[in-house]
């Protein structure tokens, strides 16, 4: 059940520390791949086996950054792209970000992409609808 419910590297340091809790000695962990989570153990007991955070390098999409582009997205103005919208937050923001980075803190800021689509101003006029078939027909058995 706690296989389940936890991290990997956590499932790894409690299986150090039932080893270590079962008697194998640290060269015997170390021979199981376990010795930097044994070492952790010795050095701080429990506490040095829980998981920490790995925060990462920060954003460069600020909030600012994100409100203006969804501010330039709902304005539908143009259409845009991961490559389109890249050059405008080069130019206006000085920011040079990659189009997967981008699109993995857009991801991130809970957006999506949608590929566009044309689509039907209007309907046609049901008469000239019937009109054209009634010509199409009459193409087709060469009149």
């Amino acid at each position: 059940m706690w296989a389940s419910t936890s991290l990997p590297c956590e499932r790894k340091r409690y299986l150090a520390l039932w080893h270590a809790h079962q008697g194998l000695s640290a060269l015997q962990i170390e021979d199981l791949g376990l010795l930097s989570v044994s070492r952790l153990y010795q050095q701080g007991g429990l506490d040095a086996l829980k998981e920490r955070v790995q925060p990462g390098q920060q954003s460069r999409l600020t909030p600012g950054i994100l409100a203006d582009i969804r501010a330039q997205l709902a304005s539908g103005e143009r259409t845009w792209n991961s490559r389109t919208l890249a050059e405008y937050i080069a130019q206006k923001y000085d920011v040079t970000i990659g189009r997967t980075a981008l699109r993995d803190q857009w991801r991130a800021a809970g957006m999506s992409w949608q590929r566009t689509r044309y689509v039907v101003a209007g309907q046609v006029d049901p008469e000239q609808k019937a009109a054209f078939r009634d010509d199409l027909e009459a193409v087709k058995k060469g009149r």
